[in-house]
């Protein structure tokens, strides 16, 4: 008997990587904009990052990009707009395959799998057409479901939608929004996976949220290990 019947993964950095994304399908969004990618990337994380109701992608980075620079151009805008979504529909529809295999032998395997996951609208736009769609008993993003990680409320839907129990899951992200403490704090068991990032950010992740990593894994194939 395995010991883990249900497992809700996080998408983005722990399934696939925007990052990863080759240039000539779209650049960065902090480029185009002409900002520092770690001060782009601390406005995304930001409260003004509407990710808890449907939004309109365009009208995300407006809000977003005029918080750091009130004189951004539309055109800059409707530029970095168009770029994103390239990029975001990409890491979608182009999964890595290893990654595809794990989700495909633990559906294979009885496994029930749960998306959970932080993301604007458009930023999980091309979900359906994604090969990992399929895989997922059931995807709970925040702008659709109205919760965000790490609020306990959405470790709560989502065990609930899935008709499992806390004692009978695990949850595997790459410990983004402080996701893997708010697991934790719920009662989840929780696994640090690092596939996707860089060792800076692994070495962070560790401090800020050590007390809630049960399990650490370099690729999500680690978690066959632990349904022994």
């Amino acid at each position: 008997m395995q010991k883990y019947s249900t497992i809700f993964f996080d998408l983005f950095n722990t399934l696939i990587s925007v990052g990863e994304v080759p240039s000539h399908v779209g650049r960065f969004t902090a480029d185009i904009l002409g900002f520092d990618h770690d001060e782009w990337n601390t406005a995304c994380f930001s409260a003004e990052h509407e990710i808890c109701r449907p939004t309109k992608h365009e009208q995300v980075l407006h809000t977003l990009a005029k918080n750091i620079d009130p004189d951004i151009s539309p055109e800059q805008i409707k530029e970095a707009a168009e770029h994103r979504q390239r990029r975001f529909d990409y890491a979608l529809l182009q999964v890595r395959s290893d990654v595809l295999e794990v989700l495909q032998q633990l559906k294979g395997s009885g496994i029930k799998l749960g998306l959970v996951s932080n993301a604007s609208t458009a930023e999980v736009a091309a979900w359906s057409d994604s090969p990992l769609a399929k895989l997922f008993d059931k995807a709970f993003f925040s702008c659709e479901c109205g919760f965000k990680k790490p609020d306990q409320t959405i470790y709560q839907h989502a065990i609930t939608q899935m008709q499992s129990t806390i004692e009978d899951c695990l949850f595997v992200g790459d410990g983004g929004s402080d996701e893997l403490s708010g697991a934790h704090q719920f009662g989840l068991t929780s696994v640090l996976t690092t596939q996707f990032s860089k060792p800076k950010r692994i070495e962070k992740v560790r401090q800020q949220q050590a007390a809630a990593i049960s399990h650490e894994i370099a690729h999500i194939c680690g978690v066959f290990e632990l349904l022994e």
